[in-house]
């Protein structure tokens, strides 16, 4: 089994994990959830995605819901329960070049079991958490706006000026409302003083570009200099390696051009 054909099946379609190792492993929960983390576990993985090479490293493989013991009615279903797969340091090919992710969190919900015609997975629900690093999302606003500076943090978003950043700062929380991403200003910082922020800053409403089907942004959540976005595939896409980062993060320069940044007096 080459590396490219495992992230095609596991990542984008999970439902291909068993097709690929049930073959040459004994046919029961326990021995393929042993299997997968032995043999794949802290590898690095190269596949094809986007038309382009993905590289990440397998970090996490959790297959509770097939190595636990399970009851004959489940077993009767064919339902294994959750998986859950952490993938980090990925490189994202989006064309011409590439976005470096932190961490790729890939959660399958209700796993159903099928051994005909073909051994597979199939989950009921899957959530995918993408992890941004802070600098790209530094960049992506500096090249629009390069007069800020925007770094993701645990409180949200913190916006400075770029030429005097220890003047003060604003920070804005994110919420998806509907199709859209919401950026809600919450605090002003001048110097060591903190207020709430100016009622003239209203909250800036970013459009989402237009995902594949059954794909949906739940979630943006800053953390220490990273960026999570949260998705859930209700119904699970034929080909998750598509899923467009690059989209998902274009309200970043939306947001850029919108945001009014309140001014700071010198003496």
């Amino acid at each position: 089994m080459s590396d490219g054909r495992w992230f095609d099946a596991v990542v984008p379609e999970i439902a291909g994990l068993a097709a690929s190792l049930l073959p040459s492993v004994p046919a029961t929960p326990a021995a393929l959830a042993r299997t997968v983390t032995e043999q794949l576990v802290g590898r690095r993985l190269t596949a094809k995605v986007n038309g382009g090479e993905a590289r990440f490293t397998l970090t996490e493989l959790d297959l509770t819901g097939l190595d636990r013991p399970a009851d004959s009615l489940r077993l009767a279903t064919g339902r294994v329960g959750d998986v859950r797969l952490v993938a980090q340091d990925v490189d994202w090919p989006t064309p011409p070049g590439s976005i470096p992710l932190r961490r790729v969190v890939v959660v399958a919900r209700d796993m159903r079991l099928r051994s005909v015609p073909t051994p597979s997975v199939t989950p009921g629900s899957v959530e995918l958490d993408i992890t941004v690093p802070g600098e790209i999302v530094r960049k992506r606003v500096a090249r629009t706006r390069p007069g800020i500076v925007a770094t993701p943090h645990a409180d949200g978003f913190q916006v400075r000026w770029a030429k005097h950043p220890s003047w003060g700062r604003l920070t804005l929380t994110p919420a998806v409302v509907d199709e859209a991403v919401v950026l809600t200003p919450t605090t002003l910082h001048i110097g060591q003083r903190e207020f709430a922020a100016p009622k003239r800053i209203r909250p800036v409403v970013l459009p989402l570009s237009e995902l594949p089907d059954g794909l949906r942004l739940v979630g943006v959540v800053p953390g220490e200099d990273e960026l999570v976005l949260r998705t859930v595939a209700e119904e699970w896409p034929q080909r998750l390696s598509r899923v467009p980062i690059a989209e998902l993060l274009t309200w970043l320069t939306t947001a850029a051009l919108t945001l009014t940044v309140p001014r700071f007096r010198t003496r």
